[in-house]
């Protein structure tokens, strides 16, 4: 059966009741034909299959041994599920709009030319979560993450790479979207190779933003469709930089997939 959407998610120890329950409203009073997908990564602390079914006795779970990583799993589904478009959605996110859905579809299907879409996050108490940004800079992780670089320098850089500039109240086209929450179609998707599996976590929603402006396909951030996420920065710490690294493995992931990042990259200038 083709879908009009299919709703991926990725586990790895979370998945909030709030998602599961937002995705059944969509599934429950959506006029599109959509279908769910959850791709659990060998999760120790919960039982992925059992609150999936749950709440969404449809839905498909594909339970696989071992952590591979958000970008990799989230290939797994797409070759899983016929459907036009892809909807990736965090475990830890709730769609209070359940509008979104056929609202992005809507955007994609009156502007073809666009790559991909992303609603406005908030937190769960409501502030702002600035997940559009612009293309980080080869220094980027340096500066957010140490202090090798003067207070006034990681100050401009983190406005700059944040987006401080733009209030995020208006739509507007831009470099990338974080994966938390997007749609792209799956025949761009699919065009593009789905998500870069070299990287296992971080790098591979700037890097996928990155190959749909490569073929002239943007961004869009449409901040009028709202939905909350409980955002948590597990790549980052109150340890000192060397002690993270050895202590804390998302740092490595985040500084592995900076490094597959900008090797990939390297000498290419978008946008």
């Amino acid at each position: 059966m083709k879908h009009d959407v299919a709703i991926i998610t990725v586990t790895y120890n979370k998945l909030f009741d709030s998602c599961l329950e937002s995705v059944r409203k969509i599934l429950d009073t959506s006029s599109l034909k959509v279908t769910y997908v959850v791709v659990d990564n060998d999760s120790q602390k919960i039982d992925a299959h059992h609150k999936v079914k749950t709440i969404i006795p449809e839905a498909e779970v594909i339970l696989r041994a071992g952590n591979h990583g958000m970008g990799r799993s989230c290939n797994v589904a797409a070759r899983e599920i016929d459907a036009e478009y892809y909807f990736f959605l965090n475990p830890d996110t709730d769609v209070t709009d359940v509008t979104i859905l056929n609202e992005l579809h809507r955007f994609l299907e009156t502007h073809p030319k666009v790559g991909i879409v992303a609603p406005r996050l908030l937190y769960p108490n409501g502030d702002l979560q600035k997940t559009c940004r612009r293309f980080p800079k080869w220094f980027s992780p340096i500066a957010e993450r140490t202090e090798f670089f003067s207070d006034a320098v990681r100050q401009k850089h983190r406005a700059e790479f944040h987006m401080d500039d733009f209030s995020h109240q208006s739509r507007r086209m831009v470099d990338w979207v974080q994966g938390s929450a997007f749609m792209m179609s799956s025949k761009l998707f699919h065009q593009i190779g789905g998500f870069d599996d070299r990287y296992h976590l971080y790098y591979e929603d700037v890097d996928l933003c990155r190959e749909c402006w490569n073929l002239g396909r943007p961004v869009y951030y449409l901040p009028e469709f709202t939905m909350t996420h409980a955002y948590g920065k597990g790549s980052q710490d109150h340890r000192g930089p060397l002690e993270s690294i050895f202590k804390n493995s998302a740092t490595r992931y985040h500084i592995e997939s900076w490094l597959k990042y900008q090797w990939k990259w390297r000498g290419d200038h978008v946008v």
